[in-house]
């Protein structure tokens, strides 16, 4: 299965955190990705994007781990966008009634644009 290894890339444009994820978010990959979170979500005033083009799977832990973190960043009044979500995971994000918790959006370039003016 070569799509079982999430991977990570942090990249900083103009003060905005924008982290490329690619693979499976799931019981597997799961520490991994709080690991690599965690410290970043927890920064008062900090911008993050979520480049979540080549994301292929969420399992409902990585979605409340999401729900957490969009929770955390209002809290520190900082700025968490999800970006380019596949139509699939979208779809359950908005079954499950979390599209009104976590910021979505439909490209890199709108949650870049949003967090530029946040």
């Amino acid at each position: 299965m070569a799509d079982a290894v999430l991977t990570t890339q942090i990249e900083n444009r103009n003060g905005i955190q924008l982290v490329h994820v690619s693979g499976p978010l799931d019981s597997m990959t799961h520490d991994r990705f709080k690991d690599l979170l965690d410290p970043m979500v927890s920064q008062p005033h900090i911008r993050i994007v979520l480049d979540c083009e080549h994301l292929s799977y969420v399992n409902s832990k990585g979605l409340a781990l999401l729900g957490r973190y969009q929770r955390v960043s209002l809290q520190n009044l900082s700025f968490l966008g999800i970006a380019a979500l596949n139509r699939r995971i979208t779809k359950t994000i908005e079954l499950l009634g979390m599209s009104k918790l976590v910021k979505l959006y439909s490209t890199v370039e709108e949650a870049m644009q949003a967090a530029s003016v946040s």
